[in-house]
């Protein structure tokens, strides 16, 4: 076991630092300044051993520097929970997980949003402030889920079922928003399903969410799939769980297994708890807290980065995370440079027609969800 911070140990397998070669030093920030924000960082990040002094040094004037001119050029920051630490807690306005982000975008209040996650939720972003300039830092960063599926794809499976209402996870370009009835999310697309007319649904892209949708409405709807799923979750196997079980029994403690709705179906049954990222968050703490257990987070690592400096209570977590590729991919340099000066690949821009038809699809969501 690893101590990584006031209240936290860990069995856990971290990734590495998200570390790129830095200064130190800054003409426009002290020397008390950027130690101060060292302090800050490292206080807020709560892993001691792994986000030192020294390291939090090395990014301090960068997120000095960013959150100076955040208020310069009014700038939200929204940053996904799968972000690293470093942008999370140095630099991020909010963060959460693709519902509450989207509800974020659509209500902030000022004239520019920069989104650092993946593609397709900047885009979320766009269509639902499109009068406000939305930045996004990694272009390249995509999405296996997003990628997975094209516009056509939609109109196809529409022509076979016609008159099926079609759902599409938010893991979606706007293109196939478009083409949709609602969007959902983790959080919200078992309630959301059970809502819509009629004994059929039409489900895309994750087949992996779809087959636990499908076991929640067996007897009720019958729901067709597309063949997508999410890198990450998919690579989680059963097989896995009962080995971290099996180490809990031998050091005598409770387990709590958390698994997010992308994994396959042998996982969620595996696991004690299934729900959004922000679910899990909130679910891990509870269970360490009240009931003293260990935890797993069948997820991706950021989740589990933000259960070791937002609990205010010993949490022992378990289990080896998984980091996506993409949500990796954006570094505080490059947040820093699109807010300096943005290339054209950084700023989001969407045709005003898929704008609007999009923007029922998501529209639909929030009223659903509010009902």
């Amino acid at each position: 076991m690893v101590l990584v911070g006031d209240n936290t140990e860990m069995s856990m397998k971290m990734p590495p630092l998200p570390m790129r070669p830095r200064i130190t030093s800054d003409p426009d920030f002290t020397s008390q300044e950027i130690n101060d924000e060292a302090n800050r960082l490292m206080e807020r990040i709560g892993q001691r051993l792994r986000w030192t002094l020294e390291a939090c040094k090395t990014i301090a004037p960068m997120t000095l520097r960013i959150n100076r001119l955040k208020q310069q050029k009014d700038v939200i920051l929204i940053a996904h929970t799968y972000q690293t630490p470093d942008i999370v807690y140095g630099v991020a306005d909010a963060v959460g997980d693709s519902y509450s982000l989207s509800k974020i975008a659509r209500d902030a209040p000022q004239s520019t949003i920069l989104f650092s996650s993946v593609r397709f939720m900047a885009e979320t972003a766009k269509i639902l402030s499109p009068g406000k300039r939305v930045i996004h830092p990694s272009p390249e960063a995509g999405c296996s889920l997003s990628e997975g599926i094209t516009a056509a794809d939609v109109i196809a499976m529409k022509e076979m079922h016609p008159g099926v209402p079609v759902a599409c996870y938010i893991n979606t370009t706007a293109a196939v928003k478009a083409e949709c009835d609602v969007c959902v999310t983790s959080s919200n697309y078992l309630a959301i399903a059970e809502k819509l007319p009629g004994d059929q649904l039409i489900f895309v892209p994750d087949r992996l969410m779809g087959q636990h949708l499908k076991k929640h409405l067996a007897g009720k709807k019958t729901v067709f799939l597309h063949e997508g799923d999410c890198e990450v979750h998919a690579a989680f196997t059963a097989s896995t769980i009962d080995r971290q079980r099996r180490e809990a029994a031998k050091r005598g403690i409770d387990l709590r297994v958390l698994a997010h709705p992308e994994c396959a179906e042998d996982v969620l049954n595996a696991s004690d708890f299934v729900g959004s990222s922000e679910k899990i968050l909130i679910e891990a703490k509870r269970a360490s807290r009240d009931e003293g257990a260990a935890i797993m987070m069948i997820t991706e690592c950021g989740t589990a980065e933000r259960a070791i400096a937002e609990s205010d209570h010993p949490i022992e977590l378990m289990g080896s995370c998984t980091m996506c590729r993409h949500m990796k991919r954006t570094h505080l340099e490059d947040i820093l440079q699109s807010i300096e000066a943005p290339d054209a690949d950084q700023i989001i821009e969407i045709e005003d027609s898929v704008i609007t038809r999009a923007r029922m699809s998501l529209d639909q969501m929030f009223a659903m969800s509010d009902c």
